[in-house]
């Protein structure tokens, strides 16, 4: 039936979609707002775009079908099928996206190129891409009475080519909604895969029941795209509630690491400067808060102290008992520090078991300030020397505090810190458990030491002993007057201090560990000498004696070495004397008489220096492979005419007791030779025989007492009454032996 065009209605069908396209219109905005919000994100820009296509195409169908005349109902049709075809573009970004699948330029560039020219046919032909010629249609009257305009006219190829690849685009967007649905996103693969559905039922509504059967009915495109947006829009709106909960998640979750790191920032700051064991602030914390102190006592005109505490004893609880004893030691110790120290005082661990305690900043004068910290040393002291409960032990330790003043002149807290380190190093050695004061000499002190450590070391590395190092020799000789040997005296002729006796020095290289390059060329310089004196015809028939030190004694490898190093230079050992004092022996007896042995079985002499000064034990002693026992001059000095020194005659008659001999060192006038001799005392070296002399000295001194040696007994008499008288008159003190 024909429809007239007056008699055309705005009706229910109309309204649904102008309404469609209100509601794709409103879903487009929507989600383009939130594609640019969300950094231009593909599938909502392209759902966006989709959506604005189908408002169009809505719109221009309720316009074609109330339209009164061809011209508007084609213009109408015009713009639904560029619609249309321009929806073909987004709705492929749009299927990529949504399922997952990667972006394919090649693909898209395919389907624009399409759109572009549907698009140019759709307005260039006379019948649109569907006709090839447009003519009014008899309209389409709906059952409840509402009349709509329609377009007839011939077929275009063109039409059924568009409409097949409508077909392939969505069997296409099918295929891939169901491979997402075969994998982890059931959901969004269904909802596409139903909208997708929809779509294509009025695909064929439109193409079978009115196109192919002519029934007049209206197309359903339009209304197949509303459960599109609709689920769509749920779909995509649910997963933008999604994200915005992950957002909310990961919000809370940064807040939280947030609130961990700032914890575990003050965890760091927290161990980074303070002490795991005891709790106190460490080394760190310290050197900071002194050196704010500093400043602000400079800036202020106070004072302020630094006291350096340092536990006696401590390693041999700690090496007894055990580090977890140890530990729990140092965490009472530094308790009672606390209970110790003044409320506005720092105290710190600096490590191990040595702690710091900083006073200040102190109003008053320096003796004042002085006489404070002081006291406060005392009272840690005092509190430290009480008896420590650990455990079910009663331990006791004590503890030796140096303490410095500041400022006074120091160049910054290092140099603070030394100071107050080297009135511990005095405080120490004074007995321990004391309190010392840094004063300036206690610096010049430090000073030369450190010259003398560093003129050591330059010597030795740079090969300079020979022009800086020299060795002097005194006689020792029997009870007749013949000579039996000698001792080798070093002397370190030092190139500002001058010259030094080994009483400065070894000490020192003891302590920094090159005596063993020092003895090493010692022993060297004494082979050559012998060596020297043999080749020169020189009468001296003896042995020459060497000092040992006790580290070189504990070295494993020191016998083996020495061997080797004299037998290289030609030098049988037994013409070597190797002089030990009592100290050497006390650090590891049993590696000492290990040591000894392997000495005495290659061939070296051996004597104990300075018995009956030290450890004297008799039961060790009898157990030593020694040759020689050396008297003491401490013993010898006082020696009398008249009365012998008991010591002096318990130490010859124990040496020969042990079969060995005894020498008598420091002889320094006829009285005590001749007390000597009377107690059977093996061999005198000392002054009254002659003092320590260089190399050429001692030769002339070979030369001349040999010449005496052959002199008539009475004139030797008279020469032996003239050196006395001699010596007598020298300067009596021997530290230079």
């Amino acid at each position: 039936m024909m429809v007239d065009a007056g008699s055309i209605t705005f009706g229910y069908y109309t309204a649904a979609l102008v309404a469609i396209a209100g509601v794709a219109l409103a879903s487009g905005t929507q989600f383009a707002v939130v594609g640019l919000w969300r950094r231009r994100e593909a599938v909502y820009l392209s759902y966006a775009m989709l959506c604005l296509c189908v408002a169009t195409l809505s719109f221009a169908n309720a316009l074609l079908h109330t339209a009164t005349d061809v011209t508007v109902a084609t213009a109408a049709l015009r713009t639904m099928i560029g619609a249309a075809a321009v929806s073909f573009l987004p709705f492929v970004v749009f299927i990529r996206a949504y399922t997952g699948g990667a972006a394919q330029p090649r693909l898209q560039l395919a389907v624009g190129a399409a759109v572009g020219l549907f698009t140019w046919l759709n307005l260039d032909l006379p019948g649109t891409v569907f006709f090839t010629r447009v003519i009014p249609g008899p309209g389409i009257a709906l059952p409840w009475g509402e009349r709509l305009y329609d377009l007839a006219g011939s077929a275009s190829n063109w039409g059924l080519l568009f409409h097949a690849l409508s077909y392939v685009a969505f069997l296409w967007a099918l295929s891939l909604a169901v491979a997402q649905m075969r994998g982890r996103e059931r959901l969004r693969g269904a909802l596409l895969a139903i909208c997708l559905l929809s779509q294509f039922a009025a695909l064929l509504w439109g193409d079978i029941v009115v196109d192919a059967l002519g029934h007049r009915y209206p197309y359903l495109d339009a209304f197949s795209f509303l459960p599109f947006v609709l689920l769509m829009g749920v779909s995509l709106a649910t997963q933008l509630h999604q994200r915005t909960v992950q957002l909310e998640q990961t919000t809370r979750r940064l807040e939280a690491e947030a609130h961990i790191r700032r914890e575990a920032e003050f965890s760091l700051r927290h161990v980074a400067y303070h002490d795991s064991l005891t709790g106190l602030p460490n080394r760190l914390r310290a050197l900071d808060h002194l050196a704010e102190l500093h400043t602000e006592t400079l800036a202020r005109g106070q004072h302020g102290a630094v006291l350096l505490i340092d536990l006696d004893n401590f390693k041999t609880i700690n090496d007894a008992l055990g580090h977890p004893i140890g530990d729990r030691m140092l965490e009472a110790i530094a308790d009672r520090l606390l209970a110790a120290a003044p409320s506005d005082a720092v105290l710190a661990r600096l490590g191990g078991d040595e702690f710091v305690l900083v006073l200040g900043p102190l109003a008053g004068t320096a003796a004042a300030v002085q006489a404070q910290a002081h006291r406060v040393a005392e009272s840690m002291v005092a509190r430290l020397a009480e008896p420590v409960a650990v455990d079910s032990r009663i331990l006791a330790v004590g503890a030796s505090v140096g303490v410095a003043l500041f400022p006074a002149g120091e160049q910054d807290v290092a140099d603070l810190l030394r100071r107050a380190d080297i009135a511990l190093y005095r405080a120490k050695a004074a007995g321990r458990n004391a309190v010392r004061l840094f004063l300036e000499p206690m610096q010049q002190e430090a000073d030369t030491r450190l010259a003398l450590e560093r003129g050591l070391r330059t010597a030795l590395e740079q090969e300079r002993m020979p022009t800086q190092f020299a060795l002097h020799f005194q006689p020792q000789v029997n009870r007749r007057g013949e000579l039996i040997g000698a001792e080798a005296l070093l002397r370190w002729q030092h190139p500002q201090l001058g010259e030094l006796s080994p009483t400065v020095f070894i000490p020192l290289a003891e302590e920094t560990g090159l005596i063993h390059a020092l003895g090493t060329w010692v022993i060297g310089q004494a082979c050559m000498y012998i060596r020297a004196w043999d080749r020169d015809g020189v009468a001296f028939g003896g042995r020459l004696a060497v000092n040992v030190s006790a580290w070189q004694l504990n070295d494993p490898r020191f016998a083996t070495q020495l061997e080797a190093q004299v037998r290289a230079a030609g030098i049988e050992p037994s013409r070597l004397t190797l002089e030990l004092t009592e100290s050497a022996l006390l650090r590891d007896f049993d590696s000492a008489l290990e040591t000894l042995g392997q000495l005495s079985a290659a061939g070296f002499r051996l004597a104990l220096d300075d018995f009956g000064t030290g450890y004297s034990s008799l039961s060790y002693l009898q157990r030593l492979p020694l040759d020689v026992l050396k008297v003491d001059r401490a013993f010898v000095s006082e020696l009398t005419p008249n009365s012998a020194n008991p010591l002096a005659s318990f130490i010859v008659d124990v040496a020969h007791r042990l079969g060995i001999a005894a020498v008598a060192e420091g002889v320094e006038t006829v009285p005590q030779r001749l007390a000597l001799e009377r107690l059977g005392c093996d061999g005198l070296q000392g002054y009254l025989i002659c003092r320590p002399v260089d190399e050429p000295g001692f030769r002339r001194w070979l030369t001349e007492h040999q010449q005496a040696r052959a002199l008539p007994q009475a004139q030797r008499n008279t020469h032996d009454a003239q050196g006395a008288r001699d010596a007598s008159s020298r300067d009596r003190n021997s530290s230079g032996d």
